[in-house]
């Protein structure tokens, strides 16, 4: 904490951007001014980097440091004097041999000037221009000399100037070395610096990176330490990695120019690997000198032509297929960095700069990352992207650029899949977008831009998808490879909960559902409103997923679930909370709070379960609605049967009977209540129906009296319908057979089932015995109430008792 009785400049200096401004500056100035010194030390860092692995090795060999460094070093600069001896004799060799050149250069002048079209016309031109020139400055021609008048001089003999000849005096033997080696004072002054460098870093290396861990690190060594070794992994691998790319670059060059024909091969090819350090600009420069030299050497041009094909198909393959099996990994800079760090560093440094200016970048670029106030180093230099994806989509969208968006899509998917895209980006987009929409941020017409947007890249993603598809099934389609699943009719409901940005969620997710093979349709918000949720249509649905974008969906999606669940029993119900509170739970209490059978965060989770749900489950395509007759149908066939009537006695002696029949411990009948949900009539003593809650049959009976024919399980806990049911499990059931009833008008106001504590076998003859008696059930039902139209009290028919 600042201490107060200080000035806030004073107390808060590490808070003012001015002072990091000033203090970069500073550094600037100090690299620039302080360049004798600083040059060496950073050769000397750089050389270190490239002589530490050689060091170690001979560290392993139980070598002492001292002994390994001096040995390290020794070799480095005789390699390095070594090369310099070489390039000094060749270039002594190309000075000689300039003379010689004068003559095919000056052949191929006047060649090119004769050969050239309209060869002469610029001499001639040039001539008429210097006449003009003269004529128009006065000059004399030979008709008119300006006459000399008579003089003493043309009395006498003429006179001639006597020249003067000024000779410096012998120089001294002082004078003459400072002449010869002042020049060289300045180079060897350097290469001293840095050979002393280089030792007392290599010895000191420990010790310095203590220190600097101590001054940079301000408490944390976790950082300073991933610092340090971050800039010296990827310095290292840029060192070692361009010196394999440079050699396997300049030494086929300069074996391919010494079979060429053009002189000093050795020296181009030195040239060649040596300059490739410089960024972009190196191989042109290193092509510069062979070219001119093939030009003044060959009297014709095929050795122009021969020299100018090596450099590109070398620069081809170096850039193509060297570099890209070499790196592996960039070292992290953009080329617009590369480019402006050359310039940067050869305006402080010099030719030496342009040298340094990779790998003092990458060492910026580590700093920036570790740094928090040099952060902008890294995001300015480093070749990482600074948006995360699902950053880039939500500003693809927010813009409206459809074009950058698919792009960005279509690439994602290509590398990974749609279901990945969506889960990773699409959604995430999305999720910023609600965020933004939460803190008020944006106004509608942004938040209906951003949707229409997403919805427009998932039907481009969609094409996308089965374009490629396509294409690939056309190879693999003997192997029956490469194919998408075609999608199944829509037994998926994807419902948006409330805005447009749930839409398009659900839009993913129902082309996510659809790659996999599970038909599914969208609808949008207004689809689930309190007048429109009562007219869904459910035919054939098996699954219904609520998208909410909402951090807090459960009060909205409870109320519709609630809603879902009395019109139709036997459809599963999975809310996808995309955005949840940080607060929001697990999912499995998150879907008790909603009366959901799932909850999902993850898309993925969510199509795996939907996957499962719908293997599960027959398609219902083809048989009755999922609830046969609407509700007020069902009503109004019960009142007609007069149920309300029949006393509780009746229905407990037909199940006695039928749980006599079938062997069973229990039989229920149960009716369609005005509620939406099975209403019990009768039951054995080993299932109380007055019991609190749910009872634990009512959702088979609802499978029942939804599919409109006779449901089997023989064992309930197998039964991946029901598996997951806690409300059957708990009560104890492991058998149920269930048979819908039917009136003569096809409406099913019910069912009669058989339920037993173990599993056993129901075959085919005894479910139709069920169903026989299921519709004798409804017969003697309808029978009673025509003769109450003509009874004033009701009677149950002998003949029906009997039957059953």
């Amino acid at each position: 904490m600042a201490d107060p009785a200080l000035p806030p400049s004073v107390a808060q200096p590490a808070s003012s951007p001015v002072l990091t401004a000033g203090g970069i500056v500073l550094a600037i100035g100090g690299l620039y001014f302080g360049r004798d010194i600083f040059i060496p030390f950073a050769l000397a860092i750089l050389l270190s980097f490239a002589l530490t692995p050689l060091v170690n090795w001979l560290r392993r060999l139980k070598l002492p440091r001292i002994a390994a460094v001096l040995i390290a070093v020794t070799l480095a600069f005789i390699l390095i004097g070594g090369i310099g001896f070489v390039v000094g004799r060749q270039l002594v060799q190309l000075a000689n041999n300039l003379p010689t050149y004068q003559t095919t250069i000056t052949q191929k002048i006047r060649s090119l000037q004769q050969t050239a079209p309209g060869g002469g016309i610029v001499e001639k031109v040039t001539s008429t221009i210097q006449d003009l020139g003269k004529e128009i400055s006065g000059g004399e021609t030979s008709e008119d000399k300006p006459v000399q008048a008579p003089g003493p001089a043309l009395r006498g003999t003429p006179q001639e100037p006597v020249t003067v000849r000024l000779e410096p005096p012998s120089p001294r033997p002082l004078e003459v070395i400072q002449t010869i080696v002042g020049p060289l004072l300045a180079p060897l002054a350097t290469a001293g610096l840095v050979i002393i460098f280089v030792i007392f870093v290599l010895l000191e290396r420990e010790d310095l990176r203590d220190r600097f861990i101590k001054l940079a690190g301000a408490g944390d060594l976790q950082k300073s330490t991933q610092a340090i070794n971050d800039a010296a992994a990827r310095v290292s691998r840029y060192l070692l990695m361009q010196l394999l790319v440079n050699l396997s670059y300049g030494i086929p060059i300069g074996i391919a120019l010494y079979f060429i024909g053009v002189p000093n091969a050795v020296l181009w090819g030195l040239l060649a690997a040596v300059l490739r350090f410089v960024p972009y600009l190196g191989p042109f420069l290193a092509a510069l000198f062979p070219i001119a030299l093939a030009v003044a050497v060959d009297p014709g041009w095929t050795m122009l032509f021969w020299v100018v094909g090596l450099f590109l198909i070398a620069e081809l393959v170096s850039n193509n297929v060297i570099e890209p099996w070499l790196y592996g990994s960039s070292t992290g800079l953009s080329s617009l960095a590369i480019i402006m760090a050359a310039i940067f560093w050869t305006t402080l440094w010099g030719p030496v700069g342009l040298f340094l200016a990779t790998p003092l970048t990458v060492c910026l670029v580590v700093i920036g990352r570790y740094v928090p106030r040099l952060e902008f180093l890294g995001i300015l230099l480093g070749s990482d992207p600074v948006l995360a994806p699902e950053e880039r989509l939500y500003q693809r969208l927010l813009a409206g650029n459809l074009e950058e968006a698919v792009e960005l899509a279509e690439d994602y998917v290509d590398e990974r899949s749609s279901r990945e895209f969506y889960d990773n980006v699409g959604i995430p987009a999305l999720r910023l977008a609600e965020n933004d929409r939460q803190r008020s941020t944006t106004d509608t017409s942004y938040r209906r831009l951003v949707a229409d947007t997403a919805i427009c890249v998932v039907r481009e993603v969609e094409d996308h998808v089965r374009e490629k598809a396509t294409s690939d099934d056309e190879p693999n389609d003997k192997a029956g490879g490469g194919r998408v699943p075609p999608a199944d009719e829509a037994r998926i409901l994807c419902l948006a909960g409330r805005t447009e940005l749930d839409r398009a969620a659900a839009e993913m997710m129902a082309q996510a559902l659809g790659e996999r093979g599970i038909g599914a349709r969208v609808l949008p918000p207004i689809a689930v409103t309190q007048g429109a949720l009562g007219q869904l249509d459910l035919q054939g649905v098996n699954v219904v997923c609520l998208s909410y974008l909402h951090p807090q969906p459960q009060v909205y999606a409870r109320y519709i679930c609630r809603r879902l669940r009395r019109r139709a029993p036997h459809v599963k119900l999975a809310v996808c909370c995309w955005n949840p509170a940080p607060g929001i739970g697990q999912t499995d209490a998150l879907a008790k709070q909603m009366a959901a059978d799932a909850a999902f965060t993850s898309l993925e989770v969510c199509i795996d379960q939907v996957d499962a749900w719908v293997t599960r489950t027959p398609s219902s395509a083809g048989t009755s609605p999922a609830h046969p007759g609407t509700e007020q149908e069902q009503l109004e066939a019960l009142h007609e049967l007069g149920v309300a009537s029949v006393s509780g006695r009746r229905f407990d002696e037909v199940s006695r009977k039928v749980a006599q029949a079938f062997g069973a411990p229990i039989a229920l009948v149960s009716l369609y209540n005005e509620g939406g949900r099975p209403r019990n009539e009768a039951a054995d003593a080993a299932v109380d129906p007055h019991a609190s809650g749910r009872p634990a049959h009512e959702s088979l009976d609802a499978h029942v009296m939804a599919a409109n024919e006779v449901l089997v399980s023989e064992d309930v806990t197998e039964d991946p319908r029901f598996a997951d049911d806690p409300l059957v499990l708990e009560k104890g059931i492991r058998f149920y057979a269930g048979a819908p009833l039917r009136t003569r008008s096809g409406v099913v106001v019910g069912s009669l089932s058989v339920i037993d504590t173990r599993p056993r076998q129901f075959p085919e003859p005894d479910r139709q015995r069920l169903q026989a008696m299921a519709d004798e059930l409804v017969a003697d039902l309808e029978r009673q109430t025509s003769d109450s139209e003509s009874h004033s009290r009701m009677a149950v028919p002998s003949a029906g008792a009997n039957r059953l």
